[in-house]
């Protein structure tokens, strides 16, 4: 039996997905909107006129891999990138991603696959969030790219088979959470012994934990407080929800672990038909949510994504994208 969402009522989501109105949703955002929910074809040419807005973007983006200042965190081209990964686009038939994706190669990829910010350091959420959207958006049939996944991967894995283990010596959660969805995207072909020992450790990993209350070892005292907030994917922060959703998609269906995350997701449903998003805007490079019309608004987001880690078999999920 698969893991079920408590709480949710898939029937109602449903039927509040499709009635859900698009005025007053955020430019991105709105991109989902007439894909996801009104069924408009990333081909037609309102869809592609919407697009058109949001191209400036990576224009505008092209600067450091990662900036830091004391208003924005993690905010770059990257970023950017990763969203239009998520809208399932031909990146290779656009001139300004396909541009976003030379300027990285060429100004930041290093030895090993990795990414360089521009304090010269790696930063892995950074680096599998692009690597991901880079798949995402068509380019895996570029050889720099898929050298660069296969470098990266082969990397990242220690003597031990584990990915991203910190200088304290314990593995990252949010990292690997990160890492799973890029490793989800990953062409058959491309899946090769370090790709299965990634999966299959990431998994174990994750499930040998409680991921309802973050319990993995971690630097701090007490887990990253967005762990519990739910909203549109970020930059560097993960979620209980994409956790979920992570394990889902690699071929988790049915484990103790993963219904007691799904108990907790579906307790704070909102009136058994989805949740609200809790993300603060002031850290997006773009505004992307709906505007909060009260205390109890729902995202469809969401609910599209419960739906999503609710399905039975992983062909029958539909594409993160």
């Amino acid at each position: 039996m698969p893991a079920t969402l408590p709480y949710f009522d898939p029937i109602k989501a449903e039927g509040y997905i499709k009635t859900y109105q698009v005025e007053g949703i955020r430019e991105f955002v709105k991109l989902l909107y007439m894909r996801d929910i009104c069924g408009i074809s990333i081909t037609d040419p309102v869809f592609l006129q919407q697009q058109e807005k949001l191209l400036p973007y990576l224009e505008e983006g092209l600067g450091p891999w990662i900036e830091r200042n004391k208003k924005r965190t993690f905010i770059s081209f990257q970023e950017v990138v990763g969203f239009f990964g998520n809208l399932g686009l031909n990146g290779t038939r656009i001139p300004q991603l396909v541009a976003a994706v030379d300027h990285a190669f060429a100004s930041y990829r290093r030895r090993e696959g990795a990414f360089l910010a521009s304090s010269g350091k790696i930063n892995r959420c950074a680096n599998t969030v692009f690597l991901r959207a880079v798949l995402a958006l068509g380019f895996a049939g570029r050889d720099d790219v898929q050298q660069t996944c296969l470098d990266y991967l082969a990397s990242s894995l220690n003597r031990e088979g584990q990915c991203h283990v910190r200088t304290d010596d314990n593995p990252c959660a949010y990292v690997m959470v990160r890492t799973l969805r890029w490793l989800n995207e990953f062409p058959q072909e491309w899946r090769n012994s370090d790709y299965y020992t990634a999966v299959r450790n990431i998994q174990s990993y994750l499930l040998a934990y409680d991921l309802s209350t973050a319990d993995f070892p971690r630097r701090g005292p007490a887990p990253n407080k967005n762990w519990m907030k739910f909203g549109y994917f970020r930059s560097y922060q993960s979620s209980i929800f994409e956790a979920a959703e992570a394990l889902v998609l690699s071929g988790i269906h049915a484990h103790p672990v993963l219904q007691k995350t799904l108990d907790v997701i579906g307790s704070r449903c909102i009136k058994k038909v989805t949740w609200k998003p809790q993300y603060i805007e002031k850290h997006w490079p773009l505004r992307i949510l709906p505007p909060q019309r009260g205390a109890q608004i729902g995202s469809p987001w969401l609910s599209l994504r419960g739906l999503r880690i609710t399905q039975k078999h992983p062909e029958q999920v539909p594409s993160n994208r």
